[in-house]
Order: structure tokens, then sequence, then C-alpha cells
């Protein structure tokens, strides 16, 4: 390092990736379906709610249910649906669908970047 160099954010990133590291899956619930988002179940140190997840993906499962003629439709989610929620260690905040992209160093782990795979019977 160089002198005089900060050394706060390189110490800041190291115990983020200490305590943070690893995929994170989270229980939620569907609280709107445009956009899709999703309200986590687990509360905050202080028992109120997390903030809701705007703007989910989910994976398409269609080509997995047996006889379904419809290509590329998955079953619709509605509100108050729990589901199976995993993050993306990279931000997907540069992501455009088939296409490579550049992950962003500084975020990793963010619920952002949230995907459905499942509902939770």
């Amino acid at each position: 390092m160089k002198a005089g160099e900060n050394s706060l954010v390189p110490l800041i990133n190291l115990l983020i990736e200490e305590h943070d590291s690893g995929p994170h899956i989270y229980r939620g619930r569907i609280i709107s379906t445009s956009p899709l988002t999703v309200q986590p179940s687990n509360l905050d140190f202080d028992g109120s709610k997390k903030m809701p997840i705007v703007e989910c993906e989910q994976l398409d499962f269609s080509f997995y249910i047996k006889g379904s003629d419809d290509t590329g439709h998955t079953r619709e989610l509605k509100v108050g649906d729990e589901v199976l929620v995993l993050v993306f260690t990279d931000s997907m905040e540069n992501y455009s669908k088939g296409k490579d992209f550049r992950e962003d160093p500084l975020r990793k782990n963010s619920v952002d970047s949230s995907i459905i795979v499942g509902v939770i019977k």
C-alpha cells in the first residue's frame, strides 16, 4: 500500500468478505407481482420488517412441468405466495439477458440481486 493511501476501504471489504461470504438464501412472501416484489420473512434485530425487495427475477421451470404445451411460461406467482429466494454473490446491476457483464466489485451479496427459485408449499 502506498504511503498515505486510504486503508479504510480495503479493511471494510475484508470485513464484509469474512462475515458476508457465500450464497444467501432467504424466505419471503410475494407482496406485489408488478413489479415482482418480495417481503423477506425474517425480521430485523428490533423486530421490524426488512425493506421489500423490488423487481426480483424468477426462474422459468415450465419445461419441467410434464405435458406443458406452453413454452416459456411459468405458474403465475400470486400475492401471499411464500417463496425461496437466492441472492447472487456478484451484483447483477450491469447484467443484460444473454450477454456477458462486468461485475461491480463494491457490491457483493446485495439483496437487489435476488432471484425467486420456487414457491414453498
